[in-house]
This record gives C-alpha cells, structure tokens and sequence, in this order.
C-alpha cells in the first residue's frame, strides 16, 4: 500500500513528467535519499520508470516485464484469487485471460475438479494441467514476452464456445479512459472472450486504478463485476463505483 508522500509523488508526476530527485524532493520537503526509497517503491510497482536522477509515469505503450509484475502486490493478487476461486462451481466452463492475477486464481482452481477452462495463457494452462480440470489452450501466435496466444486463429476459436464467465486482467482501470491494456494483440483476444461470455469479471488490484495503458479493452458497462484488494483510501474513483458493481476482498 502506497503511503501518502508516494501518492504525492505519483500527483506531481501527473502534471509533470520526467522530474529530476531534487525537485521531488524540494516540493515535498524531505530529503533526497527519502525520494529515492520511494521511487523504489514505486518503481517495483510498475508504477514509474528511474532513469538518471529522474522519474517519469510509463508511457501508454510501456508494459513491465511479467516476471517483475509478478512479484508486485502478490498477497493482494492471492486474495483476490481466493475469492475469485470460491465463486466458479462445479461444470461451469470459465475463460481464464492471461496475466500475473489469473495465474494465482488458476494455482486456487487447480484445486477444484470438474471445471472446463479456456485461457490463452500458457503459462495458467501449465498450471491447470496439474489439476482435475478440463484445460483448453487456443491456437495462434505466441506473443512470447507474455507465453500468450493472440491472433485471428485465437479468435476465431472463441468465437466458436460459450462461457459462463470470463475472469480478464486489465493492466489499467483509470476511469477517464476505460480498461485498458498494452498489446493491441492481446486487447482483441480479449473483445471476443467478453463478447462470448454471459458474464465478464475484472481481476484487478488496487494499483491499477491510477493506471492507463495503450488499448481501451470495452466500457465499463460491459463488465459485470470488479474485484480488487480492500485497502485504505482505494484509488478507484466514485463513478466508477456508481456504474459496476465492486468487491472489495480482505
């Protein structure tokens, strides 16, 4: 959980960007050594890029490495997985998206039995497959810093089922620009799951909420449920709650 200096950090970075360690510090009125732990913090969050002195927000087209997000906010991510595992019930047929969150919720499911799952994830498929489940993979490209699969072959093999509920990932929520993702690839794997399913649940922890990324994924309208982390002063803004439903998850 982010504490209220870094919060400021990320505000005067939204008005301007690149700023240098010592301005940081001199609007905060703390040292430059606090800065630069905070930056850390921010950094290991995917939330900023440190480079020579300065710090600036992530470009729309600047996705983290997966390894590094995968250790970012992992007990909130396992939270949500709990929960998210409690609610799919034997015979459903779910769609599993790729992601760091939807690799936890596939390690709580590979607990469970008589589920049918669809992913375009390698990776949750590998994990899946240690189970008692029945584990789809689509065909298509490989988008290898992902181990996803995208393309018109991936798409149209969605087009093909039905599912009870797609669980996505989206790497930003921020409610001026909708749910948003990096990989226009994957953004459209992504439109056909949503469009197949008879429900659509995010996956999302708290940080994604100050986020924006390169692709709008749908409106928020077309999402039935959020689920995210229960933390102090929760960035998701008052319209957002007023238009989906929202779980907070302890």
């Amino acid at each position: 959980m982010l504490i209220e200096r870094q919060k400021s950090i990320l505000n005067l970075l939204n008005e301007t960007s690149p700023l240098c360690i010592e301005e940081l510090a001199a609007q905060l009125e703390v040292s430059e050594v606090t800065i630069r732990r905070d930056l850390v913090v921010l950094e290991r969050q995917g939330l900023i890029i440190r480079e020579r002195g300065k710090a600036s927000l992530p470009s729309f087209g600047f996705e983290p490495l997966f390894n590094a997000r995968q250790k970012q906010n992992l007990t909130e991510k396992r939270k949500i997985a709990k929960y998210v595992a409690n609610q799919i019930h034997e015979g459903e047929v779910i769609a599993l998206d790729v992601g760091t969150t939807t690799m936890e919720i596939a390690k709580e499911l590979v607990k469970k039995s008589g589920i049918t799952v669809f992913t375009s994830s390698l990776q949750v498929a590998t994990i899946l497959s240690k189970g008692n489940l029945e584990v789809y993979v689509l065909g298509g490209l490989i988008r290898k810093n992902e181990m996803s699969l995208t393309g018109t072959l991936a798409i149209e093999t969605i087009n093909k089922f039905n599912f009870d509920r797609f669980y996505v990932g989206i790497a930003g929520m921020e409610y001026n620009y909708g749910p948003t993702d990096f990989s226009l690839e994957e953004a459209e794997v992504k439109k056909a799951f949503i469009a197949n399913s008879r429900e659509v649940i995010a996956v999302v922890d708290h940080t994604k909420f100050t986020q924006t990324a390169l692709v709008k994924i749908c409106e928020f309208e077309q999402i039935n449920e959020i689920i995210t982390d229960k933390v102090e002063n929760h960035p998701i803004s008052p319209e957002l709650l007023r238009k989906t439903k929202v779980t907070f998850v302890e």
